[in-house]
């Protein structure tokens, strides 16, 4: 018997089972072979850790922003950065407020994390593949494919959303919420290009710094002025990313479901791009008859990018089900942390920060029973 049981080998769950007393006995199980393999991935951009300058309502979409708020003031950048540098990885600051490593290896940061996390006593199991989950007299009973059994007292879900499904990520965590009855936002793609109706192939691979303009008719969701690629089928880079969350939040306000989302792109949404006299490069100017003029040109958006090429989810489990340690207000001992929660942050760091302060706030809770 298990005191705590977290499902899901990620940034959340290795912190998590860091941050929560030695005494109590922990295991991680896992359905891929190896650790970390998403934690890696997620880090391929120079191995962020997290983000020196975050403003939660800026930098984080969802129905509870303030949450961020309190969620840092347990565990913040500042926290994450000192706890790296006090194991002896050395950190620096790059564009956009991103905090990387100086080895930028990531491995270096996941060595750390796993061996902290089998310091405090974690057990691991790899290649544990969930056929069934039940809670039968405040036990909850973890069933595998192999017919083996995992109990425990407490059960954390720490399994991401459904973005980046080659490294396992599936919508499992939703799953579990829904069979305990517990409210979630219905997820979207989060941090992917996007797709237009215009043919902007002839500028693949060009990038460019420039300020992108999203809008729903004649309403403006979204600007930013940041670093920008075109594709052969349209558009992406770290503001696009950003621009995928605001109308993902911005559709499902609406009431608009994934199934009717393409519909509605066609119909209503457009982005602006202004162009500097440093991106009016020679190319740029010709492709879209630019001069001094005009620097504005306006594209219409068809779809986005598929779920295996998100880097994130959008929505997921409410933050008004869960208590200030994230634990379900309606099943006692069942934690949703990381990237399954409703709470999702722009490219350069901010979900990697979501991670551990969920995970830190949620072990650490333990401590306080």
């Amino acid at each position: 018997m298990y005191d705590i049981v977290i499902i899901g080998w990620g940034a959340a769950g290795l912190f998590c089972s860091l941050s929560a007393p030695k005494n109590l006995r922990k295991i991680i199980l896992e359905k891929n072979s190896s650790l970390g393999k998403k934690v890696i991935l997620s880090w391929w951009e120079r191995c962020n850790v997290t983000n020196i300058d975050i403003t939660p309502e800026d930098d984080y979409f969802g129905e509870n922003i303030k949450a961020i708020h309190s969620l840092l003031s347990k565990f913040s950048n500042y926290d994450m950065i000192d706890w790296v540098e006090k194991h002896g990885i050395t950190t620096c600051v790059e564009d956009r407020g991103r905090v990387i490593l100086e080895s930028g290896k990531s491995k270096d940061l996941l060595d750390l994390l796993v061996r902290e996390s089998t310091k405090n006593g974690t057990e691991i199991r790899t290649r544990f593949d969930i056929t069934k989950i039940e809670k039968t007299n405040d036990i909850f009973r973890v069933h595998g494919n192999d017919g083996s059994i995992v109990e425990g007292k407490n059960l954390i879900i720490a399994t991401g959303g459904k973005s980046f499904s080659q490294v396992g990520t599936d919508g499992f965590g939703y799953m579990i919420a829904k069979q305990f009855g517990i409210e979630i936002v219905d997820p979207y793609r989060g941090l992917c290009g996007m797709v237009t109706k215009e043919d902007l192939s002839g500028l693949s691979g060009s990038t460019l710094d420039l300020t992108l303009s999203l809008f729903d008719g004649k309403k403006l969701l979204y600007d930013e002025k940041g670093s920008f690629l075109f594709t052969h089928t349209g558009l992406s880079g770290p503001i696009v990313f950003n621009a995928v969350i605001a109308v993902g939040e911005h559709l499902r306000k609406l009431g608009i479901k994934e199934s009717q989302q393409k519909s509605y792109f066609n119909e209503n949404i457009t982005i602006k791009l202004t162009f500097n006299e440093e991106s009016m490069t020679k190319k740029v100017k010709s492709f879209f008859e630019l001069d001094e003029t005009k620097n504005e040109v306006i594209f219409h958006l068809s779809d986005l990018k598929s779920w295996e090429e998100a880097k994130v989810t959008g929505g997921g489990i409410k933050l008004s089900e869960l208590t200030n340690v994230f634990e379900s207000k309606k099943i006692e001992h069942l934690y949703f942390i990381g990237e399954v929660l409703d709470l999702t942050g722009k490219t350069g760091g901010f979900n990697l920060q979501q991670a551990w302060a969920t995970g830190y706030v949620c072990g650490k809770g333990f401590g306080e029973n």
